[in-house]
């Protein structure tokens, strides 16, 4: 190309999601080069700096065209146009050629002028981090072995751009027996939320909801509630859900809990992620018989007698911890506890005998025997 004077405007476009995002710290600066204004110039007429997925794909469109000042002279048609972005992956001050291509100015299009449209890979990151780009138009040289060098290639324009990682809020599924009270449902922030200041903290509302387990059948206590994050990857808050006991055996019950709500809008944190609580059965559904009976159904007065409990269990679960509260009836004396099944605690005080700790499976049966004297009428 003639050395002419041009103002080149650049649009730049990036195809995807942009979110409104402060630059988490300021990159190394790059290099100053010389501008040479006798030859093309840019300008950037819009910020192509954003927010871009990390490890992503994205799409520049480079529009060159325009004149110096209404009237003035172009670029003639045919003129070939060299547009190199460059980027700084490792922030050392020096950017890397990432993409370049070229086209041919047309005088008579409208507007002037030309386009490229190149695609560059944002570099993957495992935190979200600013880097410095660099965009260049070259007249004679597509690949310029020194970006920080004599700009003799056409004037350049930096921008900066922030490799995103998303972060999301996660909330673990939890079991627990349905009889030992609150539960502790974690969340945890997966990456750091930052801004220039540093450290982004921000409040996420949460709440139940039914699952297999409904508030209508009184299974649980409804909560909501807000978590407060310090914007730190790996910072946990929790919340407690109450589960209602009862004896009614009912099979595994679930609860489901979500997100409803954030505070924080323009780092597109994630919280999409539900959990659900599994409250474990831990009520059994048995069918016990207790029967009594007595060694001498007519015996003497000053006779001993022995009488002998039977708890029979017919299922369908094991009786555990049972217990057998009963009274020997009037007439007898010297009530004295003779043995019990393994395990069980057997004691009579008074008349009054107690039985506890009761282990009955499907089928069997268990025994305690005492015995007594007889008292005259």
């Amino acid at each position: 190309m003639k050395p002419i004077i041009l103002i080149i405007s650049v649009l730049f476009c990036l195809i995807g999601t942009q979110r409104a995002h402060a630059a988490r710290f300021t990159p190394t600066n790059l290099c100053v080069a010389n501008s040479n204004s006798d030859y093309e110039s840019i300008t950037l007429p819009i910020t192509i700096g954003g927010d871009y997925a990390t490890g992503s794909l994205q799409t520049i469109t480079t529009v060159v065209g325009d004149t110096e000042f209404p009237g003035g002279n172009q670029a003639n048609t045919g003129d070939l146009e060299n547009v190199i972005i460059l980027l700084d992956t490792n922030n050392d001050g020096t950017p890397e050629v990432l993409s370049t291509d070229q086209c041919n100015y047309d005088r008579t299009a409208t507007p002037p002028g030309c386009s490229t449209t190149q695609n560059i890979t944002i570099p993957s990151v495992a935190e979200d981090t600013t880097f410095r780009g660099r965009v260049m138009l070259s007249f004679n040289d597509l690949t310029p072995a020194d970006s920080c060098g004599d700009n003799t290639f056409g004037d350049t324009e930096d921008f900066l751009l922030v490799a995103d990682v998303s972060e999301t809020i996660t909330i673990t599924d939890i079991s627990s027996p349905e009889d030992n009270g609150a539960i502790t449902v974690t969340a945890t922030l997966s990456h750091n939320v930052r801004d220039a200041a540093g450290f982004v903290s921000f409040t996420v509302d949460y709440a139940t909801s039914d699952g297999t387990a409904t508030i209508a059948d009184n299974d649980y206590n409804a909560t909501s509630g807000t978590l407060t994050f310090n914007g730190q990857a790996g910072d946990t808050a929790t919340f407690t859900v109450i589960p209602n006991a009862d004896i009614i055996p009912e099979g595994n019950e679930t609860i489901l809990v979500s997100f409803t709500g954030i505070s924080n809008s323009t780092h597109g944190i994630d919280i999409s992620d539900t959990a659900t609580i599994t409250l474990e059965e831990d009520d059994t559904a048995v069918e016990l018989t207790l029967s009594k009976t007595v060694s001498d159904l007519a015996p003497n007065i000053g006779d001993t007698v022995v009488f002998s409990l039977e708890v029979s269990n017919a299922g369908p679960d094991a009786a555990v911890d049972t217990s057998v509260l009963d009274a020997v009836p009037n007439g007898f004396t010297a009530l004295t506890p003779i043995s019990s099944s393994p395990g069980s605690t057997f004691s009579i005080t008074g008349n009054t005998i107690n039985w506890t700790g009761i282990d009955v499976p499907v089928g069997g049966v268990a025994i305690a025997t005492f015995s007594a004297e007889v008292l005259p009428p």
